[in-house]
């Protein structure tokens, strides 16, 4: 699916939780080195992932999509009332219903937006942009709130214990993948785009016979579960990106060189490096935040976004994923 831009972005907000997690900290509470002979460095010299950041016990997913929301509005100076619709798009929600959009309306006071959720693992922002994008197009929205909040730390405690419960080489494959993610909020603000800045072109691609590569489930027990083949789903994410490129490219009629910006679904280095490859981008201008937050999951777009300071007129090309398997490629100029 491919669909022609009629936005921008006006403003980018994140949070990020205050608690600081090391993957050698996460090792030891399976005891990697005692049940499977595997040194607790083994994570971080894998993904090069050296820690990530836990939210409070209290804290729930809208809760950091509310700060991030707060920053970005407080950034560009809008009045919440004038926000015209709020999606939220995180993995994590507050509630099976009502939508966690309407929670992020209130406590924000967009007392005059439409609220939405849009899910899609990790690629959620990305296609919660577009579902922002559409309804801007068609005059529904002069403005629109992308926000998400994600708080896989959940998962990760009941990941240690089932681990611990079947402490097998398999099990440990099976299940140690979900440590790479971490917590974090993200939002954008999107308006009308001008002559000058504007998004150019969204492009899509999903392939659902690849869906049990990536998965996390409510088990019949009430826990938290999930798998993830870390190697074969970075695996095929690179190859449909490769399959992509070369027509983003010409719909945009950018050449690699005249990229500002690489913004990167990261999920450890050997990937990023790839995916920096296969667009012919060097990595000085693809920042990275695996290293300290992970695999932020649907915070990673806006976080990375932010983390790269882009300046106004910059060219901005985006390559989202998601487990499903999902990917998009976004230009835009800021």
């Amino acid at each position: 699916m491919n669909m022609t831009g009629h936005s921008k972005i006006a403003s980018i907000g994140t949070y990020l939780p205050e608690q600081e997690v090391t993957s050698q900290e996460l090792m030891d509470e399976i005891k990697s080195e005692q049940n499977f002979g595997i040194p607790n460095t083994w994570l971080e010299d894998l993904t090069g992932i050296k820690s990530r950041r836990f939210a409070a016990p209290e804290d729930r997913p809208s809760d950091l999509a509310i700060r991030a929301g707060r920053t970005a509005l407080e950034k560009c100076g809008m009045d919440p009332k004038d926000i015209g619709m709020v999606l939220y798009c995180g993995i994590e929600r507050d509630w099976v219903e009502p939508a966690t959009s309407h929670r992020v309306q209130r406590q924000l006071g967009c007392v005059n937006a439409t609220c939405l959720d849009v899910s899609n693992a990790c690629h959620g922002f990305s296609n919660g942009m577009s579902v922002g994008d559409a309804m801007i197009a068609t005059g529904a929205a002069e403005n629109v709130l992308v926000v998400t909040g994600e708080v896989p730390n959940h998962l990760h405690h009941d990941i240690i214990a089932i681990i611990n419960e079947d402490p097998t080489i398999e099990n440990f494959n099976k299940k140690v993948g979900s440590f790479t993610a971490g917590d974090g909020g993200g939002a954008v603000i999107l308006q009308r785009a001008s002559a000058r800045s504007g998004i150019k072109t969204y492009r899509f691609n999903s392939r659902g016979r690849y869906a049990e590569l990536c998965w996390y489930q409510i088990d019949k027990s009430g826990r938290r579960n999930g798998e993830m083949a870390m190697d074969k789903i970075s695996g095929v994410m690179i190859r449909m990106h490769q399959d992509l490129i070369t027509e983003t490219y010409e719909e945009l009629a950018w050449k690699p060189k005249d990229v500002d910006h690489l913004i990167c679904h990261q999920v450890g280095s050997k990937p990023h490096h790839r995916m920096a490859k296969l667009a012919g981008i060097s990595l000085e201008k693809a920042p990275t935040i695996f290293q300290s937050y992970g695999n932020l999951t649907s915070a990673t777009i806006p976080v990375t976004l932010e983390t790269a300071n882009p300046a106004e007129g910059d060219r901005i090309l985006i390559l989202g994923a998601g487990s499903g398997l999902s990917i998009s490629q976004i230009g835009l100029v800021l």
